[in-house]
């Protein structure tokens, strides 16, 4: 994309490390009054009634004197779905949007604390991947001096990465980028379970160890672009997912923007996802102060060059900064696969402005 001038550029490290963090400035009403469990969704017929009911059990008495209970909903139909299932998955057409580039603001509720430098820890060993013959496989490049760590950071927008995943038994990344709205790749989506009309998807964030520390939702609807030419598809390797639940109305979300050739080589962006390699995906890795080398277009959309570390499991999540002296993070692309560049292999991150256009139609078409 061509370089604009009078565009805000990201933070530089020395700009954030000079902030201070901010303190929430409400209490947060988003908390339950009591201790509440994960939600079950179910589905059942149109007219049919359901009268679930609650069997509370006690089947053990540990010599710690801590009792094992089992709890059994008892529902009164006997056909019903356990997952509530996908439902539209539509293709965004292209979109000439050339000269307009533009931009979507970030939103950080009130009763959420900021952070401009995350709390990090040191990465578990990386397990060696093999494939089902014994073969090493390297499926996304870990380069040296790899920045990873171990996210342990919820204050916002640290909590807004989230783990994905999907009836085809994959995972991958994503973030909040509005109310119900959450940003990851296309290739994330399960194409086998779409295909047979019967798929769903469920978002985490922060997903840490198994937990759900700010609940989760599985995903209603998916929007992206699509098309037969390979070059298209690595530029525009994007797709918005529409949540049940509006994780974002309580947490807040991200912003977006297309990236600025002018903002080449500089070590201004955040990644965070759930590479396979860090924590066998449990646990949330960050890399700051990254940069992009180069960007290649194919209509509206860019494909970036980085030499971050990533691995399956970061794909779909965000490379973000943050800008106008860190009221605003924005996020200019998702992680998509390894390339070749030039000879190079490096990994690639798909946005250009055409993703700007499908955040845009998303918070037009699918509001809170």
């Amino acid at each position: 994309m061509p370089s604009h001038a009078n565009r805000p550029r990201p933070m530089t490290r020395e700009e954030l490390e000079s902030l201070s963090p901010l303190s929430a400035t409400k209490e947060n009403p988003h908390l339950p009054s009591k201790s509440i469990g994960p939600a079950i969704y179910v589905t059942i017929p149109s007219g049919v009634e359901l009268s679930p009911k609650v069997r509370c059990q006690r089947i053990d008495v540990r010599p710690d004197d801590q009792s094992l209970w089992k709890i059994t909903i008892e529902k009164s139909v006997g056909s019903i779905q356990a997952l509530p299932m996908g439902g539209t998955v539509q293709r965004h057409e292209r979109t000439d949007t050339m000269g307009k580039i533009s931009g979507h603001p970030s939103f950080r509720p009130e009763w959420m604390g900021v952070r401009f430098v995350p709390k990090t820890g040191i990465q578990r060993p990386r397990p060696q991947m093999r494939d089902g013959k014994g073969r090493k496989v390297k499926p996304l490049t870990v380069f040296p001096g790899d920045a990873r760590q171990v996210l342990f950071d919820t204050s916002w927008p640290w909590l807004l990465t989230g783990k994905i995943v999907t009836s085809d038994g994959t995972s991958g990344s994503g973030v909040l980028i509005g109310d119900r709205l959450v940003l990851t790749a296309r290739h994330v989506m399960p194409w086998n379970s779409i295909a047979t009309g019967n798929w769903w998807m469920k978002f985490t964030p922060y997903y840490f160890d198994g937990t759900e520390p700010f609940g989760s939702s599985y995903v209603s609807d998916a929007r992206h672009y699509g098309t037969d030419d390979s070059d298209f598809n690595l530029s525009h390797d994007y797709a918005v997912l529409r949540l049940f639940d509006p994780l974002g109305n309580r947490l807040g979300y991200i912003g977006t923007t297309s990236f600025d050739d002018g903002w080449r080589g500089l070590n201004v962006w955040e990644n965070v996802g759930y590479p396979f390699d860090v924590a066998s995906g449990e646990r949330p890795a960050v890399q700051s102060w990254q940069s992009f080398e180069d960007d290649y277009e194919d209509d509206d959309g860019q494909t970036l060059e980085t030499e971050a570390s990533l691995n399956h499991g970061n794909s779909g999540g965000p490379f973000f900064a943050w800008f106008e002296n860190g009221s605003q993070v924005r996020a200019c692309g998702v992680v998509s696969s390894e390339v070749s560049f030039n000879g190079d292999a490096d990994n690639s991150v798909s946005g250009g402005d055409n993703l700007v256009n499908l955040v845009d139609w998303a918070r037009a078409n699918w509001p809170l």
